[in-house]
């Protein structure tokens, strides 16, 4: 693989990853996690033939898990807290 294209699949799955953080942030997860199952289908095309590009996939995919992950808890920690104050 010429280094312009690794480049170009670098870009192209930094683009989904942050619109995949943009429509989970505007509340349409739907639409977020279209984006992450396109990342995690190049990864799965590049396992075999570019680990760079593979584990670049890999750290958008953890990274993408873990914020919505956050973003699910984080109301309910703020409701907890909440309630902790009061008493």
């Amino acid at each position: 693989m010429t280094p312009a294209l690794r480049e170009l699949k670098r870009h192209q799955i930094r683009t989904l990853f942050n619109l995949a953080i943009k429509w989970l942030d505007a509340g349409d997860r739907d639409t977020a996690f279209e984006c992450l199952i396109k990342i995690q289908g190049m990864m799965a095309a590049f396992h075999d033939l570019d680990a760079n590009l593979y584990a670049y996939a890999k750290l958008a995919e953890t990274a993408f898990s873990t914020y919505a992950q956050t973003q699910a808890i984080s109301p309910f920690m703020h409701t907890a807290c909440m309630e902790a104050r009061i008493q």
